[in-house]
Formats: structure tokens, sequence, C-alpha cells
């Protein structure tokens, strides 16, 4: 997989996932103003929005929110437990009784 980022942007917290869940991917670093990545490409071809985080993920896809990365991250190692299963509103965990 390759996550996209950028210094300061939002990118950080997927970053921060992906580590946690033990996931192999390489970062990529992207320039906003110029809409290049690190080794000059052109930014906007990944990501026609020119905006992080963005993940390639290794069965093809391009997500591009952070909440999308996220539960991507999640449901391919649920065993780490970083986000809920998928369609669920809370954890047992949490619960009150």
């Amino acid at each position: 997989m390759k996550l996209y980022f950028a210094p300061g942007a939002c990118s950080l917290s997927p970053h921060i996932m992906l580590r946690e869940a033990g996931q192999k991917f390489d970062l990529v670093q992207v320039d906003l103003r110029e809409k290049k990545t690190k080794d000059g490409s052109d930014f906007n071809q990944i990501n026609g929005k020119g905006q992080v985080p963005t993940l390639e993920t290794d069965d093809g896809f391009t997500l591009t929110e952070g909440p999308a990365i996220a539960q991507y991250v999640g449901d391919k190692a649920p065993a780490s437990k970083i986000v809920p299963a998928s369609g669920l509103m809370w954890w047992p965990q949490w619960s009150q009784s």
C-alpha cells in the first residue's frame, strides 16, 4: 500500500492507524501547493481532489478520505480492534452494563 501524506495535514491519523494495525505500506510525501509528490509526479493524477490523505491499496483501490481509510484499515486488520466492526454503533467494551 501507499499512503500519500503532507506534513501538518490530516494524514497523520491514517499513518498511525496503519502502523498500529501492523500493515506494510510506503509513505509518499506530497507538496500540496504544487500538487507534486516528492519525486516530482503529478499528484492530481493519483487524487483528482489534490488532497491528503490518499491511500492506494494492494487490491487496486484508491481511498481519498480519512474516515474511509480508517474503516478500510480496521476491516483489513480486525484483530487490532482500532475501529469497531463495520455497522456497529458502539464497542461492547464501552457498554455501561
